[in-house]
């Protein structure tokens, strides 16, 4: 019997477990696990940084190398590569009039219209922009769920019905989405209760009714994840998807059961860090020709490809830790900030200057801008933006 098992571990190699090929990963199995299944493997570095100081060193770091740079990742790819060169040209609508119109019309509603002509003061504007940033944010989100799912179906080159394809909308927008808001509520913590549009929780549920509120929320995302899983496995979706199915259902169940603050790590880091991975994936296949075959399922990868990956993610990272203490001005609570616990002078400094309103709606403005523009990027759905997309995902 030990002779059986011996043999067995000996003439084992890795290559014999067909998930461990690249042809089933984005780009490979190693990219694709840290870049986009970081909702598996944050929550533990969370509980092995349990410590509040620990835990809040490893989000600032995040927070300087992947905010901004995300934030831009989808305006690089529409104005960095040449893929999208003629893009631009033929659409410039979407990559040009509205982006241009976006940034202006949030500056012009703050700075340009005289308080008289509106009903709404400066700060009532800017709690109404920050409202939008919050519902489009939510949708931002689910969307980036719904994308990564389809991109991994794609990988396979199995199209799957219009049935799954409306359970993964509806799971990324119900649970990804909706039920973020649910839990976020139920803690207290949401935006809309911040901001006083929606009384606070202690007002209105008692002790007993939180904690029932949240093992119902669990059990609702368990099921639903569980669901998912089992229906990829009966189609046969691939361990990737499964995967990002898994990561989905671990953030959202524990955003009933952790602390918001490091729900919130969790949450907006597997954000970013998507967003970044799958950018500058793209940004690495920029140099292949207009001849590739986008659902060729497995092509020997390239060090060149791996190595402007890595060149890109060093520029827009290092951009980042640039511009965060700028952009977080913005943040909703002091509480985030942590350029000012790092440079409060500089943060204060800020404020007190008459650029602090231009500083916001600056923020304000990219974020939205950021919003429409990974819309237009990704818009698999358009067949001539589809076509470059497609490309640059799916060519290795």
């Amino acid at each position: 019997m030990i002779s059986l098992i011996y043999r067995k571990f000996y003439y084992f190699r890795p290559e014999k477990l067909i998930f461990l090929k690249d042809k089933f990963w984005i780009k490979s199995i190693f990219w694709d696990i840290f870049w986009f299944h970081s909702g598996i493997w944050i929550p533990l570095i969370l509980i092995i940084f349990n410590h509040s100081f620990l835990s809040e060193i490893f989000y600032a770091v995040g927070v300087f190398m992947f905010w901004i740079a995300h934030r831009f990742s989808s305006l690089y790819l529409a104005w960095g590569t040449k893929a999208f060169h003629t893009l631009r040209k033929n659409q410039p609508k979407r990559f040009i009039i509205f982006p241009i119109l976006i940034v202006l019309g949030v500056l012009i509603l703050l700075f340009l219209i005289p308080d008289y002509l509106l009903p709404f003061s400066l700060l009532e504007r800017i709690l109404g922009l920050l409202l939008i940033d919050f519902v489009w944010g939510a949708h931002h989100f689910a969307a980036q769920h719904f994308g990564i799912l389809r991109i991994y179906q794609n990988v396979l080159k199995k199209e799957s019905s219009k049935f799954l394809k409306n359970q993964d909308r509806i799971f990324c927008w119900g649970i990804g989405g909706i039920m973020v808001i649910v839990a976020e509520i139920i803690h207290g913590t949401s935006f809309l209760q911040e901001k006083k549009l929606i009384p606070v929780n202690n007002s209105i549920l008692l002790l007993d009714e939180i904690l029932f509120l949240k093992i119902l929320g669990t059990l609702v995302v368990f099921g639903s994840t569980f669901y998912m899983i089992k229906n990829a496995i009966l189609f046969k979706s691939g361990l990737p998807k499964i995967l990002y199915y898994l990561g989905i259902g671990v953030m959202v169940i524990t955003a009933f059961q952790i602390d918001p603050f490091k729900f919130l790590m969790l949450w907006t880091l597997q954000h970013w860090m998507v967003s970044l991975g799958l950018a500058a994936h793209m940004a690495g296949n920029d140099n292949l020709g207009n001849n590739v075959n986008h659902f060729v399922a497995y092509q020997k990868s390239s060090s060149f490809n791996f190595s402007k990956s890595f060149i890109v993610l060093l520029s827009m990272c290092s951009f980042s830790v640039i511009m965060t203490p700028f952009f977080e001005i913005e943040a909703v609570t002091n509480d985030i900030s942590y350029t000012e616990k790092i440079f409060p002078n500089l943060i204060e400094w800020l404020r007190e200057s008459d650029l602090v309103i231009f500083i916001m709606a600056l923020g304000i403005a990219t974020g939205f801008l950021h919003y429409w523009m990974d819309r237009s990027v990704y818009r698999i759905s358009d067949q001539e933006t589809g076509k470059v997309a497609k490309r640059l995902i799916f060519s290795k």
